[in-house]
């Protein structure tokens, strides 16, 4: 089946559920001894069937929170005993879905609070669509609502939905799939099932350098080859199903399948096409003179970085355009401590005019950043700062894959001095870079710790949610954090969860995380 055609299957379902649906099903109990079977989507080793690691609500802690399971054909879920009477269950010929029985009494199609499907081929980057799990011809998924799907005008109703939806998370962490060959990561791949299925333009189109990179690279990653490249390796070691034994080269092509072979060509174009579309940011040696449209009225700029070392390693950077010479110095807030000795132009915003001139500093204690400046009228504008390095040659990846927009670095101390990923957004009004500050943070791929013992840790970041246990190992990754209190853990074997640690203490534990966790230090 066609990739549009699936795509438009997944959408007619949503349709479906939108507009109603023409059968109920009363909810199915099971025995608890069915239910203590019930497991969850967390990722599993990529060659193995078992489901040691999953979330299991019969047998972790539940936060006097009880369940019932539900099964339709392979795929089961356990669904809160709290929505008993408030729910029913549609079926389709491909999955079914939970739906408040009080919103859509009120309005038909109204409701929706999850829905589990299957789909013969593979999906990916659909509005409320979360890939579950997979085999090698079909995906499993849960719909959630993109839009309001309660009946909001009634306040008891309303808050019902609310209730209700706050623990689908849940019901989706339980989903179990009885089918040979099942594997719960797809999370862990661009393209989960690019073994066995033939990728298509429609699925590249809208995939940035870093993403098709990524993609390209898991064909190999899957059957063990390590990678010189230290993003790539560093990215791929914090997967659940990696596990690099073959060096890349020595590494037997004769080992892909033709299918395999088929999507690297398919990807690799698209790579092409990406660079042709996109071919800043472009490197330059400090000194050198280079011509650039840097305002973007056609004609061609010159332009030169120089560098000068002062007495006691102090620095003086110019830039001349046109013989016009600028003090990067006298600019508010840019200081050069440890200058490298190239610079790039950049375009952040390639759909308007002009260009940007990027010149990197290591900064004291390698807190490096990089300024940014615009040229206009014959004045030079800094336009702000960005944690890092965020060119592919310096970092690994490339930080302007999204228009509009520059990935950089941030330097964290919880609960280690680490970095993570930053974004900075251009402000059209006020032309200049801004900090998002979201409130949580991705950690950049470091180095693994280990953990010396079993550790409880929640499913979301709140005490009041379910818990699982990540057992003690050799290799567990710090994925991400509020930089307050919660940390995001991903452990080799797959099982993950959020750690909350309080005034220094791990909760529910009572000890310090250097007390649980390796390598746990801070610099400066």
């Amino acid at each position: 089946m066609k990739r549009k055609k699936l795509v438009g299957a997944l959408l007619t379902i949503c349709i479906i559920l939108a507009s109603g649906c023409s059968r109920i099903e009363e909810s199915k109990d099971v025995s608890k001894t069915e239910q203590e079977q019930q497991q969850s989507d967390l990722p599993q080793d990529a060659e193995a069937d078992d489901k040691t690691n999953q979330y299991n609500p019969e047998q972790s802690e539940s936060n006097g929170i009880s369940f019932h399971s539900y099964r339709w054909e392979e795929i089961t879920i356990s669904i809160p005993d709290s929505w008993e009477g408030k729910y029913w269950v549609e079926e389709g010929e491909e999955g079914f879905s939970l739906m408040q029985t009080a919103s859509y009494e009120k309005e038909n199609g109204l409701g929706l609070l999850c829905g589990f499907y299957r789909i013969d081929g593979m999906i990916n980057n659909v509005p409320g669509v979360t890939p579950l799990a997979y085999t090698d011809t079909h995906m499993y998924y849960m719909v959630e609502p993109i839009d309001v799907s309660y009946y909001y005008e009634d306040a008891a109703i309303s808050k019902e939905y609310q209730e209700m939806w706050d623990l689908v998370y849940a019901v989706e962490a339980s989903i179990s799939i009885d089918k040979e060959g099942v594997q719960y990561n797809p999370d862990e791949f661009v393209f989960p099932m690019s073994r066995t299925i033939l990728l298509e333009n429609d699925d590249l189109l809208n995939c940035s350098d870093i993403e098709l990179s990524i993609a390209r690279n898991e064909i190999y990653a899957r059957h063990g080859r390590w990678f010189k490249d230290y993003f790539l390796s560093d990215y791929f070691r914090t997967c659940s199903w990696y596990h690099g034994t073959v060096s890349a080269d020595k590494f037997d092509e004769t080992v892909l399948s033709q299918v395999e072979k088929d999507n690297i060509l398919a990807i690799k174009r698209a790579e092409e096409e990406f660079q042709a579309k996109h071919p800043y940011p472009k490197e330059y040696e400090a000194g050198s003179i280079v011509e650039e449209d840097l305002d973007g009225d056609g004609r061609l700029e010159q332009l030169q970085y120089i560098l000068e070392d002062l007495e006691y390693h102090t620095y003086t950077g110019r830039i001349i355009i046109n013989g016009q010479e600028f003090i990067v110095e006298n600019y508010e807030d840019v200081w050069l401590d440890n200058p490298r000795l190239t610079f790039y132009v950049t375009d952040i915003l390639p759909q308007y005019k002009g260009l940007e001139i990027a010149i990197m500093d290591n900064g004291p204690s390698d807190d490096s950043v990089t300024y940014f400046f615009t040229y206009k009228d014959g004045e030079l504008t800094n336009i702000g700062g960005v944690g890092g390095f965020p060119f592919k040659k310096e970092c690994g990846y490339n930080g302007f894959a999204y228009e509009g927009e520059v990935i950089g670095e941030i330097v964290m101390g919880f609960t280690h001095t680490c970095w993570g990923f930053g974004r900075w957004i251009y402000n059209y009004e006020t032309q200049d870079l801004e900090y998002q500050d979201t409130g949580y943070y991705t950690n950049k791929f470091e180095y693994p710790h280990q953990l010396y013992e079993d550790l409880t840790v929640y499913l979301k970041m709140d005490e009041d949610s379910l818990t699982t246990i990540i057992p003690a190992q050799e290799e567990v990754f710090f994925r991400g954090t509020d930089g307050k209190e919660w940390v995001f853990i991903k452990a080799k074997d797959g099982s993950k969860g959020y750690v909350h640690i309080v005034d220094g203490v791990i909760e529910g534990l009572g000890k310090a995380p250097d007390e649980v966790f390796s390598g746990m230090g801070f610099s400066g």
